[in-house]
């Protein structure tokens, strides 16, 4: 373990909270903390920062900062030892499993410490649910080209989807009807490293789940859940894989949401997530609600900032609360949230090929009648190819508005935009 920075700690009185893998949304994570009386600690699960996160980590919000090296966490305790840290969470996906060892560690609240490692993988996070008797995916884990395509019969599924075992996004996910789109499927994945830079040394095949997709974001304190909003995907099929069009947020009292959060709540218990945020995507379909798969953190990219927006309550702050002060969470989670407006996040597809000369659309998008904030993936000089997944995408849009019509028609001015080229040239 590598300590880069520090000031101000040892014998003093300031209050400690560390953060690990403080990249995406949990971008936003420190300067809540501040706000609440507390100073952070950026902690590193890998170095180098992965290049999908590298854009949005801001080392000037911490009071020291840390690099893990291995397994190893005996180094990283005594570091923050002088410290006396309130808590620990996790800023993003690659923090989850970290963050979770040390909070468990140092006697502070976490995930069932039994179940961690199945908070990453997606493999063991299906059998665990199934063996609690949920609803869960047809799945095998393969080492191999040969055994995948050996044992994909199995699944009895006209298509098969193919993804890392412990990645994020839509990295590596392709769908696969024929076996030679099977075999290249599982040679892009297995043996190489995933959006995380870690090694893929096997591959899942899952059955197709043909139904729609939602989101439930929830904050989890000693075993109690309660969600901060909910979520619709609308996705479309494009270059061997599908991209994300738009997300539409969703009050969780409506009325067709019961059974998916109710789902969703069982899924949290039998995963043993106890404490923090989590992000569940779940596939509705004719038989019903059925998991994709859990990141026990904050949804990604801007989205719980987006819900600050739109709501009285989201994960960041509701997260936060857990962390530092267990009453506010016990009296803020005693009710719904209070959503002021209709909100939507539009994510950006590119069609074309070459070198980004200019992004226009980043000061036009702040002329939109329901504009929140965005992200952009893409910067001038940037090499950039047809959107094949999320992290291809040049980025998203966040709406919100008092009247939802005013989110149709920003759509299809954005949509506009985005065909005549004028969100961002290529050249």
């Amino acid at each position: 373990m590598e300590q880069r920075i520090s000031f101000c700690h040892g014998g003093n009185t300031m209050r400690y909270v560390a953060i690990v893998d403080p990249y995406s949304s949990g971008q936003f994570l420190a300067a809540e903390f501040l706000s609440r009386g507390f100073n952070c600690l950026a902690i590193h699960s890998h170095s180098p920062l992965p290049s999908a996160y590298a854009n949005s980590y801001y080392p000037d919000n911490f009071q020291a900062e840390f690099i893990a090296q291995g397994e190893a966490l005996a180094p990283l305790l005594a570091a923050l030892g002088d410290y006396a840290c309130a808590a620990v969470v996790a800023g993003t996906e690659s923090g989850v499993t970290l963050a979770n060892r040390l909070a468990h560690a140092l006697g502070l609240p976490s995930c069932d410490p039994d179940k961690i490692g199945m908070l990453r993988d997606k493999f063991q996070m299906q059998e665990q649910i199934r063996r609690d008797g949920l609803r869960a995916i047809g799945q095998l884990r393969a080492t191999s080209v040969a055994q995948a395509l050996a044992q994909a019969p199995s699944l009895d599924s006209q298509r098969i989807v193919v993804k890392p075992m412990s990645s994020c996004g839509t990295d590596g996910v392709s769908f696969c009807e024929r076996p030679e789109q099977l075999q290249a499927a599982v040679e892009r994945v297995l043996n190489q490293p995933n959006c995380l830079g870690q090694h893929n040394d096997a591959v899942l095949l899952q059955a197709y789940i043909d139904g729609v997709e939602y989101v439930v974001d929830s904050v989890s304190l000693d075993g109690k859940h309660y969600v901060t909003n909910t979520s619709r995907y609308q996705k479309k099929a494009m270059n061997g894989s599908f991209v994300y069009e738009q997300e539409d947020f969703i009050h969780p009292s409506a009325t067709h949401m019961q059974d998916l959060i109710d789902y969703a709540m069982k899924v949290l218990d039998s995963l043993g997530i106890r404490f923090g945020a989590a992000h569940m995507e779940i596939m509705l379909d004719r038989h019903g609600p059925v998991l994709i798969e859990v990141g026990a953190r904050l949804h990604g990219a801007k989205a719980p900032r987006n819900a600050q927006l739109f709501a009285n309550v989201s994960q960041i702050d509701l997260l936060v609360d857990a962390a530092i002060d267990p009453q506010r969470f016990a009296l803020r989670t005693q009710r719904p949230p209070v959503y002021h407006k209709h909100s939507r996040a539009v994510s950006l597809i590119n069609g074309q090929r070459g070198t980004v000369t200019a992004l226009p659309g980043k000061e036009w998008a702040t002329t939109l009648a329901s504009y929140t904030t965005a992200f952009w993936n893409i910067a001038e000089g940037d090499s950039i190819e047809p959107t094949r997944g999320l992290f291809d995408s040049p980025g998203g849009i966040f709406l919100a508005h008092e009247n939802a019509e005013a989110l149709e028609s920003d759509t299809r001015l954005i949509r506009k935009m985005e065909q005549e080229g004028k969100l961002w040239t290529v050249a």
